[in-house]
């Protein structure tokens, strides 16, 4: 005998934001906005930081920032001539301290 419940399931909820889902994972699913996110968990940071950081051009490191703005993931802070970035989607974080378990530091760093 089966029991029915009008609550959704695991399934069903996945299912009902997978466009959604599938938007979040695309920003995640590139090296460069991967870097991005990751040198901003727990810091703001200037462009300037980031390009020391990642090894791209600034005009490739402002597109992906656009990109992540236009996603909601990360929001800046302007001081002078100054921009700075943040992350505002604590999924990130989730995401990427869930990351950092599958992939932990080298112990020879």
């Amino acid at each position: 005998m089966s029991v029915t419940t009008n609550e959704p399931n695991t399934t069903e909820v996945i299912l009902e934001h997978a466009n959604e889902a599938e938007q979040f994972l695309k920003q995640l699913a590139n090296k460069t906005r991967l870097m991005v996110l990751t040198s901003l968990m727990g810091k703001e940071l200037s462009v300037s930081d980031l390009l020391t950081r990642i090894d791209v051009t600034q005009p490739v490191l402002s597109q992906h920032l656009a990109l992540l703005r236009d996603a909601n993931m990360v929001a800046t802070r302007r001081a002078g001539q100054v921009i700075y970035y943040r992350l505002t989607d604590e999924r990130v974080n989730r995401v990427l301290g869930l990351m950092h378990t599958f992939y932990p530091e080298s112990v020879n760093s």
